[in-house]
């Protein structure tokens, strides 16, 4: 990668661990899908330009956005409403990689050798010893929820491959109107003193959802595609795990959270894991590819 384009994935990590940060302020004053609908508020003002009806896709479209805008980023409000800190919580969401993995399995037939299969397994291990640290033990029921969002994740990563032929700023403005139409909706009927909460809601909270919104979506995002377009899986994804860790600085610097040692080796364990599978994929993927370019 070019020196420009390895600060620029720094960058989208640092932003993506900071947006942790900026998710856990904004649910301290807001109900989580009131501050997930005030997030892709922010997404769809600022992507609104690029907004369109896209002609056969939008099934496929509405079904992906919803999916991610609602399901998987309310499960990460919701999850973080529940956290006692983010270090533990951004390494559970790097799950949606081996479960990406295991959905190919059951959906795409895939086989899987035995090295992705001990990714796998040292990924959720990697979970399994973090649940157990006592400071992690107290919120438990977080890591399910952003299991289950890191699934979900996962789920639309397999939805996104069908809208391929639709530009990528065109699907994270519907991502946004499902984010907030679905979560307007759903807090309605699963919230209670939205209004008060939105009326009381300091600055910090408001600053926080405008984060969240323009760094994490815009720019984390669309930093994201960009390097995706000249650069293969393989080359760009490893640099994403260091997301992770700008998230735990993050906690401990701004947030005063304590990193015990138990943390430290269920995240080694966990992200090892998913690097490992994140390599074999992008290897599996290559030795597809190249049949392919030996018959045209």
């Amino acid at each position: 990668m070019k020196p420009k384009d390895i600060a620029l994935v720094i960058l989208v990590t640092m932003v993506w661990g900071l947006n942790f940060v900026a998710v856990k302020w904004a649910v301290e004053d807001l109900p989580p899908l009131v501050a997930n609908a005030a997030r892709f508020m922010v997404v769809v003002l600022v992507l609104l330009p690029f907004l369109r009806k896209i002609p056969g896709r939008m099934k496929d479209l509405a079904l992906a956005a919803f999916c991610l805008g609602v399901l998987h980023f309310g499960a990460v409000f919701f999850g973080m409403k529940l956290a006692g800190g983010v270090g533990a919580v951004a390494i559970v969401s790097q799950l949606n990689v081996p479960f990406s993995t295991i959905l190919a399995i059951f959906v795409l037939k895939e086989t899987v050798g035995w090295k992705r299969a001990a990714g796998i397994a040292l990924s959720f291990m990697g979970v399994m010893v973090l649940g157990f640290d006592p400071n992690v033990f107290e919120y438990w029921d977080a890591l399910l929820v952003i299991t289950f969002g890191a699934f979900i994740y996962a789920v639309s990563a397999i939805l996104m491959r069908r809208l391929k032929d639709v530009r990528a700023v065109t699907t994270q403005a519907w991502v946004g109107v499902a984010g907030v139409l679905g979560s307007i909706a759903l807090s309605s009927i699963f919230e209670t003193g939205q209004l008060e909460a939105v009326q009381a809601a300091n600055p910090v909270a408001w600053a926080a959802v405008v984060y969240s919104g323009i760094g994490a979506s815009v720019i984390g995002h669309g930093g994201a595609n960009y390097l995706l377009r000249h650069y293969e899986v393989s080359v760009v994804s490893p640099y994403f795990l260091i997301m992770p860790v700008f998230a735990i600085l993050s906690g401990i610097i701004i947030l005063d959270e304590e990193f015990t040692w138990r943390m430290a080796v269920g995240g080694v364990l966990t992200m090892a894991g998913v690097l490992v599978v994140t390599l074999r994929n992008s290897a599996r993927a290559k030795s597809l590819a190249v049949p392919e370019v030996k018959d045209r």
